[in-house]
């Protein structure tokens, strides 16, 4: 879902994380905003379409999250 802060779009909250999935094995929580991959602001449904086409072939993802107001990062490499 699209999060807003002052009116402007600022990344995708997250909801419906389960416990056991993958999301939840990689740290992310109900309530996380993602608001940048890979250095790329994820800010409209255009960006996310973009940024997942060019994650296809990467080796590693770099996620910047929004947590109750803290910014935090995460790194993965896929094997």
């Amino acid at each position: 879902m699209p999060s807003f802060k002052n009116g402007v779009a600022n990344g995708f909250k997250l909801f419906s994380i389960r416990p056991g999935s993958i999301y939840s094995a990689i740290g992310i929580q109900n309530g996380d905003v993602i608001t940048r991959i890979n250095g790329f602001d994820i800010n409209s449904p255009d960006k996310a379409l973009e940024i997942y086409s060019r994650l296809k072939d990467a080796q590693n993802v770099d996620l910047q999250v929004d947590r109750r107001g803290q910014s935090m990062s995460y790194h993965y490499s896929i094997q």
